[in-house]
């Protein structure tokens, strides 16, 4: 069984032949879905990384914020995107967003909604109409991307758990664990109600825009070190 520090050295080797280490475009590009796939495995990026043990061990808060407008639907799609990771949260109208979470997992959060968040808006601006077909474009996108990273997630693991690491169950005890410490921090919460979909067409467009969204987790390793690796 790899050890992490080589798991590690494996997928910073794989990201300099997806970054030009190879001359043939398909050999590239499998090297840059394998590297993603051990990056989800290894639930990190240049934050995770260098995070301290005791970080590594104990839920955490984190904090967002989003500006108007569609505020809502950005806390929307970044809840979907924390729900793949295991994490909790909740939103406050001004624009707040509180996750709880292993640092790792919000770490790959964090990533994911830096480039998500801001494409989805590129994306609903694009396609325009009214603020009907807008809301329902986000929540279609968002239903997408949600959707599209719990089936690379999955296929992680299962590249794990044939590697023997116990991954799967690992991730359960986590879950349970970060539940736990969320309802400890946030004691009287109320569930938000649910929203309706007022326009298909906007329903439509979303999912196809979410279809093609570029999930990857696998740009986050030290940029540095992938261009040693590669020269």
């Amino acid at each position: 069984m790899a050890t992490h520090e080589q798991l590690l050295d494996r997928t910073r080797t794989l990201l300099a032949i997806a970054d030009g280490g190879s001359p043939y475009p398909e050999e590239r590009e499998r090297a840059r879905e394998r590297a993603e796939r051990l990056m989800v495995r290894l639930a990190i990026d240049e934050a995770g990384v260098r995070m301290s043990a005791d970080e590594a061990a104990r839920p955490t808060q984190r904090v967002f914020a989003f500006s108007a407008p569609y505020i809502l639907d950005q806390q929307h799609l970044a809840f979907r995107i924390a729900a793949v990771f295991s994490c909790e949260g909740v939103r406050y109208p001004n624009g707040r967003l509180v996750l709880v979470g292993f640092a790792s997992d919000l770490s790959m959060v964090a990533a994911l909604i830096d480039t998500l968040v801001p494409a989805m808006r590129l994306e609903m601006a694009a396609a325009g109409g009214s603020v009907s077909r807008r809301k329902s474009f986000a929540m279609a996108f968002a239903a997408a991307v949600g959707l599209r990273l719990q089936d690379f997630y999955a296929g992680a693991l299962r590249d794990a758990e044939q590697q023997g690491t116990g991954s799967a169950l690992v991730l359960a005890d986590r879950a349970v664990v970060v539940e736990g410490a969320f309802r400890e921090m946030f004691p009287n919460l109320k569930a938000g109600r649910p929203r309706a979909i007022t326009s298909p067409e906007g329903w439509l467009d979303g999912r196809a825009a979410g279809q093609r969204a570029d999930i990857s987790l696998g740009r986050k390793v030290d940029r540095a070190e992938v261009r040693t690796l590669g020269s």
